[in-house]
């Protein structure tokens, strides 16, 4: 388990896709372990290395003038098509819903330029390219969304609404760029003065296939990286004399190279044998464990991952300035980003965004069914401490925290606590129930929990809230800064000895 790395979930297509979430560095060292470097095995594994580098002469060729087809492009047109690789319902629950189907992307291409900065330290910087993204189907369908000269504006014609600045709008440009084909970004960035990805371990001939009406060769990429993360870990004065108990404190813990976790990449790129351009794509990245840490890796995205076409992809065409500057139409109001789920990293992350509920509070009551069918009110609680854990079965930090969530359970289930998970955000309506009885988890769990996530004010999972024996909110926070719980057990210790 990755410890001390505060993570509120992003889906994982988005870690996959989207060029606002690079933040790699060549693996140190790019030494070579046993094993075949694809990432084959189930969530939960230790990420394996290539046995050795493999670059076929041919492959490399045909990645070469990849690379520089791509680098040679000025603007592009293209609609590019999620798919899921299988009908497995695990690999499904990973992916957040409304991402599978067709996206429009308009990109001008913006040379030897930093990237446009981002409003607060610790989020991933925009880029300096002009994208415009269009949705054409699902949920979002008829949305708009334009990065350009460091600003983003997003368009929703269905609810006549429109979002646009704030220290947020780095995570709003990339949960709507989840379908952003990441070759477009390694590729760009993989040599020259700018280079900003790890050169390949390997690259294979895997074999040929038509897409699009084009005969295409497929290449198999594989690198070797280290994520380039930092953990800001929440800490609370919980009572001390002279200390704020409502007031939460940061302490920052940088992550230096050593224990930054190192993440396999592994690539699968078709590529036109017309132009050079590549025209669909498969990326799983496998997470191991940082230098130090003991347990298992993470995988990022798994076997049966999910896979992007570029569609009617057109190279160069003319593009109207107006395409990257629209103006909101009138009678639209502003709302706000719509992100269940992002990323905090680094030491100097900016705040999190508030929950409602602040310590002192009185919790919101409710009234949900929990997975075994009964009724459950905080009401009925009054007396004893409460652990509510808002979480969902697509949230990989959710499931990463449960284990630990399980241990409290067993430690203080005698001791007048309750611990409660929330599903929340689910698509699947039998997916928690599923999956709490699959890991023999024997916490309660509630049903249904949307409305109480709102309440709360839940932007991010998982999101942890202990309500005292009075009633009243002891601690809130986006987040398990911990894998051991320390930081739980000292405030649940302290709510129990309240009298």
């Amino acid at each position: 388990m990755i410890q001390r790395i505060r993570l509120v979930s992003i889906a994982a297509c988005a870690l996959a896709t989207s060029p606002l979430f690079a933040q790699f560095a060549p693996a140190k060292p790019a030494g070579v372990a046993a094993g075949s470097g694809a990432p084959a095995a189930a969530q939960g594994t230790r990420a394996t290395p290539p046995a050795q580098r493999d670059i076929d002469p041919k492959a490399k060729a045909i990645y070469d003038k990849a690379v520089a087809a791509t680098k040679a492009a000025k603007t592009l047109t293209f609609t590019a098509e999620f798919m899921m690789g299988s009908d497995n319902p695990d690999a499904r629950d990973m992916v957040p819903a409304g991402i599978e189907g067709k996206t429009r992307f308009t990109v001008r291409f913006v040379d030897a330029k930093a990237p446009a900065a981002a409003p607060a330290g610790g989020l991933p910087p925009l880029p300096s390219d002009s994208i415009r993204v269009e949705r054409l189907d699902g949920p979002n369908k008829e949305s708009v969304l334009v990065i350009h000269g460091g600003r983003v504006l997003r368009i929703d014609n269905a609810r006549k609404s429109f979002s646009e600045g704030g220290a947020e709008h780095a995570m709003l440009a990339m949960m709507a760029m989840r379908m952003y084909p990441e070759w477009l970004h390694t590729f760009r960035e993989t040599a020259g003065a700018n280079k900003g990805q790890p050169e390949p371990i390997s690259i294979t001939l895997t074999g040929t296939k038509q897409i699009d009406g084009l005969e295409c060769d497929v290449i198999t990429v594989v690198r070797q990286m280290q994520m380039v993360m930092a953990g800001a870990v929440m800490a609370r004065d919980d009572g001390d004399e002279g200390g704020d108990a409502k007031k939460p404190a940061v302490a920052p813990v940088v992550k230096t190279p050593e224990t930054n976790p190192t993440v396999m990449s592994t690539e699968t790129v078709a590529i036109a044998r017309a132009d050079g351009l590549p025209r669909q794509q498969t990326v799983k990245l496998v997470m191991a464990p940082p230098t130090g840490d003991a347990g298992e890796g993470m995988v990022i995205d798994g076997p049966e991952a999910g896979r992007i076409t570029a569609l009617d992809l057109k190279v160069n065409p003319t593009i109207a300035d107006a395409v990257f500057t629209p103006k909101v139409p009138e009678g639209f109001t502003k709302a706000e980003p719509e992100m269940p789920g992002f990323v905090v990293a680094g030491a100097d992350a900016p705040p999190q965004p508030q929950l409602a509920v602040k310590v002192g509070d009185a919790a919101p009551d409710f009234n949900l069914t929990s997975v075994d069918g009964n009724k459950v009110t905080l009401a009925s609680l009054k007396g004893k401490v409460v652990l509510l854990d808002f979480w969902a079965t697509w949230c990989g930090p959710c499931k990463a925290a449960m284990p630990t969530i399980q241990k409290l359970h067993e430690a203080y289930k005698d001791k007048g606590v309750v611990i409660l998970g929330v599903n929340t955000w689910e698509k699947n309506a039998d997916a928690a129930k599923d999956y709490m009885a699959k890991k023999k988890f024997t916490y309660g769990c509630l049903m249904n929990g949307d409305d109480l996530a709102k309440a709360y004010g839940v932007v991010g999972i998982p999101t942890l809230v202990i309500i005292g024996k009075d009633g009243k909110v002891a601690m809130a926070d986006m987040g398990l800064s911990d894998d051991t719980g320390a930081s739980l057990r000292k405030v649940i210790d302290a709510a129990l000895a309240k009298k």
